[in-house]
């Protein structure tokens, strides 16, 4: 009678969950590949590129100078290993790093016009890149949930490629809040710098596979884990507070890949089987989205304060109207 009763509660709990879903309307763009996309960023309104590809064969880059209304695939280098690329970041002077699979890099320092090719020493997944100033980025990447490593790497791509740190879990992100201030999530941690990525501590953070972050500044940030966590800080890791607990049996079972936002308040995360979550203040609360599509969604961005865009598996590039 007792497990009568709380089953009955779980399923209360979950439909009425259900009923409090929004509806978004997604335009669906038409692009020229039908592989895995990963991520997707604007340099400013108009010009955005997305990475993804197939693991072991391909590498795929798709750029926008139009805001998003039309992609076109960005032709790279071929004479070196084809494989997918997992992440990317762009200084506000144009220059991009891209990280993949094997160790695989690709550097651009025309806004995306050519590309140079660059081999990590490690020949290791390499999941995330971030710029901390235009000379220097940090790589962070691992596999299995028990590898990881944080790499130094000069943007010009000279010097020695290797590991500078390794960690005994997976490293899935990295972001820079200024020069000296940077954070990185993975499997059950969030740790943080304070300078410029040369010593890392751990944040409170816990009991998720953090996938994603986002930054208003040092001091504000939400990540998402994979087994549907969402949790915010307010004073630089310290404290985190679990605003949806992906552990708790009551709570629908979803899994997050990635988060972003508009600067006004406007966040978006996005997951596997479609799965998205909107909010609308700062990040304080959150209201399921009814799903347009059942493909996976790996990556967001907002390209300015209204437009958003969202990639996933198969080509899928959507504009949900927030």
């Amino acid at each position: 009678m007792r497990n009568s009763f709380f089953a009955l509660l779980l399923l209360c709990s979950l439909f009425s969950c259900s009923k409090k879903k929004i509806e978004i309307h997604a335009n669906e763009i038409i692009t020229t590949t039908t592989e895995r996309l990963n991520k997707v960023k604007f340099l400013n309104s108009q010009i955005g590129f997305i990475v993804g590809g197939e693991q072991y064969s391909k590498p795929v880059m798709l750029k926008t100078l139009d805001g998003g209304i039309t992609w076109n695939e960005v032709q790279l280098p071929l004479d070196n290993e084809r494989k997918e690329i997992y992440g990317f970041d762009i200084f506000p002077d144009g220059k991009i790093v891209t990280v993949g699979y094997g160790g695989t890099i690709f550097i651009s320092n025309d806004t995306g016009r050519t590309f140079q090719y660059i081999q990590h020493g490690s020949w290791r997944a390499l999941k995330d890149v971030a710029f901390r100033n235009k000379d220097f980025s940090y790589i962070v990447g691992g596999i299995g949930f028990n590898s990881g490593h944080l790499s130094e790497f000069r943007t010009d791509g000279s010097g020695n490629n290797q590991f500078k740190t390794e960690y005994g879990f997976e490293i899935a992100d990295i972001d820079f809040t200024d020069s000296e201030t940077a954070y990185m999530s993975g499997y059950g941690a969030i740790l943080k710098s304070v300078d410029g990525g040369i010593t890392w501590d751990f944040t409170a953070a816990k009991n998720d596979f953090f996938k994603a972050m986002t930054w208003r500044n040092s001091l504000e940030g939400i990540a998402v884990g994979y087994e549907g966590s969402i949790q915010k800080t307010t004073n630089g890791g310290t404290t985190w507070k679990v605003i949806r607990n992906g552990n708790s049996i009551t709570k629908k079972k979803v899994h997050f890949l990635d988060i972003e936002q508009n600067g006004t308040g406007t966040f978006m995360v996005v997951g596997e089987y479609g799965c998205f979550f909107v909010s609308y203040d700062y990040g304080d609360t959150w209201k399921e989205g009814e799903k347009f599509t059942t493909k996976d969604l790996r990556g967001v961005a907002f390209s300015n304060l209204e437009n958003c865009f969202v990639v996933g598996e198969g080509g899928s590039v959507f504009k949900p109207k927030l």
